[in-house]
């Protein structure tokens, strides 16, 4: 699906609107101001997308949800691993080292990080379109940006070629910076930019 620039720009006001979501559940958790903007937001092909993301064989801290509604699909939130253990410390106050393939208290943190920039995303498109988007129970993998995509394909339903991808980035922490990618299924992209008005 061809993506125009108006539409683009509207994406990307969702873009705004959904980090300020994040970046004030944040600064609540962390009980500190944290400030997070949006750099970068594209339409991208699906093949291109994990490209995009990152080198496809170095492994990220990836959260990831079903998107269900009337314009349901898939939300996939990258986190490099020096960013996750980054806010793992900060969650728990410390600058012990932690190894996200075996930790379960830092997955545990992980997870509810991951499912608050995810929701916040979700929830400005919902805003922005008038369509409710439920997400599902988040899930945490630690794998290589290629294997995700391949095992998003092996998953029941069909996914439109064009997804949205939006590049974050805090302040309040050192080196934070993750990805946010929106992965619709088919149609549904169509739907919320109708929805939007663009």
């Amino acid at each position: 699906m061809e993506i125009n620039q108006i539409q683009l720009d509207a994406l990307r006001e969702v873009g705004n609107i959904g980090s300020g979501h994040a970046a004030t559940a944040l600064s609540t958790m962390l009980n500190r101001r944290i400030d997070m903007s949006i750099p970068e937001v594209r339409a991208i092909e699906f093949d291109r997308a994990p490209a995009v993301i990152g080198n496809i064989e170095v492994p990220q801290a990836v959260i990831y949800v079903k998107v269900e509604g009337d314009a349901p699909g898939k939300a996939v939130f990258f986190f490099p691993l020096q960013s996750a253990e980054i806010l793992v410390q900060a969650l728990f106050g410390t600058n012990e080292s932690f190894n996200l393939f075996e930790n379960e208290m830092a997955q545990s943190a992980m997870k509810e990080v991951g499912n608050i920039m995810v929701s916040s995303f979700l929830v400005a498109l919902t805003q922005f379109s008038g369509i409710p988007l439920q997400p599902s129970v988040p899930a945490l993998a630690v794998d290589m940006v290629g294997a995700i995509f391949d095992a998003i394909l092996l998953e029941d339903g069909v996914l439109e070629d064009t997804v949205l991808f939006i590049n974050t980035q805090l302040s309040g922490l050192p080196q934070i910076e993750g990805k946010f990618v929106f992965l619709p299924d088919e149609g549904s992209l169509s739907k919320l930019l109708g929805a939007i008005g663009v």
